[in-house]
């Protein structure tokens, strides 16, 4: 067995199809991280705003009191003390989630054709403008709601505290004298999670690259069985070595190469994940890696023992399709239940497939990305999994030790399994 297992790990690493397959997904992953990482770059730059009539200091005081003190009343003061400057004593603009919004860099300009000027050539996102009946938000083609939400609140509440200084009351007296009218959204409904979208993206993409190496090297087994038989090359090497364990050799050959080519490129995403930052600030549990790997083995396993016994059954190559098609079906259903299901991971059909080998191998690990599963019961699902491809390998072994020299008609899996 271990000569054959390296026999066929050394066929496939001079595979010509194999290592241009594995050189190209390398090339796009590597290629799709890093346009996400400038994409995501150009997200995360501050907007800009341009001011003209309105005092930076002020404007940029009050907006820093919004972010220092994101759940204060409509006013109030970041000083602690009441020697600042009337200016620096600002509060949380009422325009907008200050919580969740983002800093504005601002600058000073000199007049509204410099503002104008510099929005259309793209220097600013915004400008806001002075005017007789008020201010002017100008921006260039698209609304800015967050910005302008941004800008709005912070007008007012500078507003609000000049009126208040003629009162000759203080932001501080009325933040104090002003009762929390701050809300909280409570959801009180049975589903109140929300999925982790960009790690459960992750691990798909991570499943997709496992179950296109599973098609690749399972295919590949049958039908290099199939080239084998046909040739009669396994009738030589069957003189010299039990059916069985050459079938074992070829499983243990080219699961061996897929797993490390599969790590390889999970590996390779992992870090380039890593360091590009796309999922900074982002739970994503790297236990689901090596699940992924374990999840590549099994399916591995059955997959290729099922493949190399579709390929005994038949003598020539054309013939091999008609003994693949119920192989295919499974495979296609284990490699688009997570495609088609990861927007829907709570709903039963997918909790359901996640316990139901082979869809497990691939919508579990979905699962525990969005949640739904923790370590254990992923585990627990690859175990029921594992059990599966056991009997798989004990059906294929009685298949394969009958059909490997059979030789005339084609047989089906019916007559495979009476003979």
């Amino acid at each position: 067995m271990t000569t054959v297992a390296k026999r066929e790990f050394s066929l496939a690493l001079r595979n010509k199809a194999i290592l241009v397959t594995v050189s190209i997904f390398t090339v796009l992953i590597i290629g799709g991280l890093t346009l996400l990482s400038i994409f995501g770059d150009k997200e995360e730059q501050l907007p800009t705003l341009g001011l003209v009539g309105v005092e930076q200091k002020a404007f940029d005081a009050t907006l820093t009191a919004s972010q220092r003190n994101p759940g204060s009343n409509a006013a109030g003061s970041t000083a602690t003390g009441d020697d600042r400057p009337q200016q620096e004593q600002a509060t949380a603009p009422t325009g907008g989630d200050p919580a969740t919004s983002a800093p504005i860099e601002t600058s000073a300009l000199a007049s509204r054709e410099e503002a104008e000027q510099k929005v259309k050539d793209g220097d600013l996102d915004a400008a806001l403008i002075k005017s007789d009946s008020g201010y002017e938000f100008i921006t260039k083609d698209e609304s800015k709601p967050e910005l302008f939400a941004q800008a709005s609140g912070t007008l007012m509440v500078l507003g609000q505290n000049q009126a208040l200084e003629k009162l000759g009351v203080t932001p501080q007296q009325f933040s104090t004298a002003m009762p929390d009218s701050t809300v909280k959204q409570v959801s009180v409904g049975d589903d109140s999670s929300e999925v982790n979208l960009p790690a459960v993206l992750t691990v798909l993409g991570g499943v997709s690259v496992m179950s296109f190496f599973i098609i690749t090297f399972a295919a590949t087994l049958g039908g290099r069985v199939t080239e084998e038989k046909s040739s009669r090359v396994v009738e030589i090497i069957l003189a010299s070595v039990r059916p069985l364990d050459f079938l074992a050799g070829k499983l243990v050959g080219n699961t061996l190469f897929g797993l490390l080519a599969t790590a390889a490129l999970l590996v390779i995403g992992f870090v380039g994940v890593k360091v590009s930052g796309v999922l900074d600030g982002t739970d994503f549990d790297i236990a689901i890696i090596p699940l992924m790997l374990l999840a590549f083995v099994l399916g591995m396993l059955l997959f290729g023992s099922l493949y190399s016994a579709a390929g005994a059954m038949v003598s020539r190559t054309e013939d091999l399709q008609s003994t693949q098609g119920p192989i295919m079906i499974l495979m296609l259903g284990m490699v688009y239940a997570p495609m088609f299901g990861f927007a829907k991971l709570d709903s039963t059909v997918m909790q359901v497939l996640a316990w139901i080998p082979p869809f497990s191998l691939t919508v579990a690990p979905l699962q525990m990305a969005g949640g739904n599963m923790p370590l254990w019961q992923v585990l627990a699902s690859f175990a029921i999994a594992l059990l599966a491809t056991i009997a798989i390998l004990m059906l294929v072994a009685r298949i394969y030790r009958r059909a490997i020299l059979h030789n005339g008609t084609k047989l089906t899996w019916m007559k495979a399994l009476r003979a």
